[in-house]
């Protein structure tokens, strides 16, 4: 395909995987996909997000492979976008304080699920020789963009997702299918909403002086996941509205 396509068109037919569609950007990028004509699966532990729900804790090998294949009965064998979106947080605590528990239990959804999210649909994309995957990374899997900066366990599992998409670019690109990574700064959500305190520390930091919308992290997951980016393997968009810059 040459040129750009018709906005409108660009998932007309294709069917997509979306992990933690309940809320926040997973739901944003699952809406985007469906309006534009993707018919989307949401895979969340909980169901109410966009989509077909299927029950997923991204945590767990055998959930994981469980939604995969319900999916892939759903829609007669064929997946043509995966977004590994699911994610948590942590606790704000200084790094020698954490719990190992903690920053295990925060690995096992942001770094462990995300590949096994993207590991569990390979095969199937991989056989048909197509298809495009997108990991939702972040700013601070980049840079230490705070100080003091209490959050180890979520950026090293970012930057992890950033390392491993690009590894499997270079492994999977070859035989069709591209792995790429969103990188969003502070987007406003309810996540973020509830570190109102220290908005007024982080806006100033943004060139536009405000927090990305949901809709625009989700324009750039799609731009990532259509034909039109085609020759981006383990490309890395930050959309941090310069805030790491600064």
């Amino acid at each position: 395909m040459t040129g750009a396509t018709n906005a409108r068109e660009r998932f007309a037919g294709r069917v997509a995987a979306v992990t933690g569609t309940t809320s926040g950007i997973g739901r944003g990028i699952a809406s985007a996909l469906a309006a534009e004509g993707a018919l989307v699966f949401g895979l969340d532990v909980e169901p109410g997000g966009i989509g077909e729900h299927i029950p997923c804790d991204v945590s767990d090998l055998g959930s994981v492979a469980q939604a995969a294949a319900d999916l892939l009965a759903l829609s007669g064998g064929r997946i043509d976008h995966v977004v590994a979106n699911a994610g948590i947080r942590g606790s704000d605590t200084a790094a020698e304080d954490l719990s190992i528990g903690e920053f295990d239990a925060v690995l096992a959804v942001n770094l462990r699920g995300v590949f096994l999210t993207l590991h569990a649909f390979a095969p199937t994309m991989l056989a048909a020789g197509s298809g495009s995957m997108v990991a939702v990374a972040s700013m601070s899997g980049n840079r230490v963009v705070n100080v003091p900066q209490r959050t180890v366990a979520y950026n090293t599992a970012k930057a992890g997702v950033t390392a491993m998409a690009r590894t499997l670019a270079v492994e999977w690109g070859p035989r069709g299918v591209r792995v790429n990574t969103v990188s969003p700064g502070y987007v406003a959500t309810p996540l973020l909403a509830a570190d109102s305190a220290l908005h007024d520390q982080w806006l100033p930091n943004t060139v536009p002086g405000r927090f990305a919308t949901v809709d625009e992290i989700a324009a750039g997951t799609l731009y990532l996941l259509s034909d039109d980016a085609g020759y981006c393997h383990g490309t890395d968009l930050l959309i941090d509205g310069g805030y790491s810059l600064r």
